[in-house]
């Protein structure tokens, strides 16, 4: 597949990168600022996702409802998210609406107005946002994780903060979070589908000219500290279980993160997963059951999530850890390899026709990895994997004394998992 990635940095700090889709029928773009949870104190916890939420709510050029309806009555679609690693603003337009979408995302950016009654409101809005997510023993699991494993660096604070961190944020802490995106933190500006990158790139140049550099880092920091934590909260029905541990990037070689890719779909990312097969299928002891990996700019972490009733917990824990054991020592049937190296590269394929998932390979790669790589070249990476080397290679990352485990139960629960391994 021939891919056209090209690359400009402004003389202000702004890195504008497209990834060329001539045949496309819609345009992918977008602007990513590299601050997310993690970069927070606990002071200003939250105070990332606040500023997602705020710049929605008018600019000195657009009231709240022009930003909605700018693209929607055209067709288009606008979407932000927060993460612990960065923040990230993006649309899906026709072609012709490219440069109004960027235009409508600048200003969001550049002009936010920050008035104190939608400051006040939209306060209100994340604290139920927050409660949203403390009835679902899923997220609390999770966020627990992250308390857990990471609780002497910034991974471990929520996304979103907490109830109190939200209500402790000042108006003067926003105002200068927001002074800083405009003039002095770096901004990734990407866009997927039929574009011309030199006229992105005068386009840009009009849309941001007041910026004045991006200077500002924020440092990455990591550590560990492998533990169990168990909280009980009542009106639950099922214990959820979040169990996993992390890796340090600068520990591991470049194709760890192809390797780690393959262990986790075929280990428990998917209905034909081992561990779906295994706890849901052959015992019946989740409805829930999966894995993930998180990419960070410095980390990889890799985490197993279940929920069932609080007297099979230990089963289905015992179950998941002997099942990654034989992993650890057999590694992949020959045949299992083959299907889950299938399976990831059709996925790639069916994603290379969708201009916002060319749109968000190509931010992540660069936010996440300082560069990008093509999807020929991806695939080329897993075609060069075989099962000695990935076996040898996750042996040696993965430690079972820096595994974490973070558990939700029943405020009624009488016996519980106790150790890990």
């Amino acid at each position: 597949m021939q891919q056209e990635i090209q690359k400009t940095k402004l003389k202000n700090g702004i890195t504008i990168l497209t990834d060329k889709m001539p045949s496309s029928h819609s345009v992918a773009i977008g602007i990513w600022i590299p601050r997310g949870s993690r970069h927070e104190s606990k002071e200003n916890s939250g105070l990332s996702h606040f500023y997602e939420h705020l710049v929605f709510k008018g600019t000195k050029n657009r009231t709240a409802f022009e930003i909605a309806s700018a693209l929607e009555d055209r067709g288009g679609q606008l979407e932000a998210y927060t993460t612990r690693q960065e923040t990230g603003f993006y649309a899906q337009v026709v072609p012709k609406d490219t440069f109004l979408a960027l235009e409508v995302m600048a200003d969001m950016i550049m002009e936010p107005l920050f008035a104190k009654k939608d400051i006040s409101k939209e306060r209100k809005v994340i604290i139920e946002e927050i409660r949203s997510y403390e009835d679902i023993a899923e997220e609390c699991a999770a966020d627990l994780f992250y308390a857990t494993h990471y609780s002497t660096c910034g991974l471990s604070s929520p996304i979103a903060g907490t109830v109190s961190s939200v209500r402790r944020l000042t108006e003067e802490a926003l105002l200068k979070y927001r002074e800083q995106v405009i003039s002095e933190i770096p901004l990734y500006i990407c866009a997927a589908g039929n574009i011309n990158h030199k006229k992105l790139v005068e386009k840009c140049k009009q849309l941001f000219h007041s910026k004045k550099s991006a200077a500002k880092k924020f440092q990455n920091d990591y550590s560990i500290t492998p533990s169990l934590r168990i909280s009980s909260k009542p009106d639950l029905q099922q214990s959820s279980l979040v169990f996993g541990t992390s890796f340090k990037k600068e520990n591991l070689s470049a194709d760890f993160r192809y390797i780690l890719s393959l262990f986790n779909v075929a280990f428990g990312a998917g209905m034909s997963s081992r561990l779906f097969q295994k706890i849901r299928e052959e015992h019946g002891l989740a409805y829930s059951v999966y894995s993930t990996t998180d990419v960070f700019s410095d980390s990889y972490g890799f985490s197993i999530a279940l929920a069932t009733d609080p007297n099979k917990l230990e089963k289905a824990f015992q179950l998941t850890k002997d099942e990654f054991q034989k992993f650890m020592e057999n590694g992949f049937s020959e045949n299992e390899l083959k299907r889950t190296k299938r399976g990831i590269l059709g996925s790639l394929e069916i994603g290379s026709d969708n201009t916002e998932k060319r749109l968000l390979r190509l931010a992540e790669h660069t936010l996440h990895f300082g560069s990008y790589q093509t999807i020929d070249k991806v695939k080329e990476s897993f075609q060069n994997l075989d099962n000695k080397k990935i076996l040898d290679k996750l042996s040696a990352a993965f430690d079972y004394k820096n595994f974490s485990a973070a558990i939700v139960q029943p405020s009624k629960t009488k016996k519980s998992i106790t150790r890990l391994f």
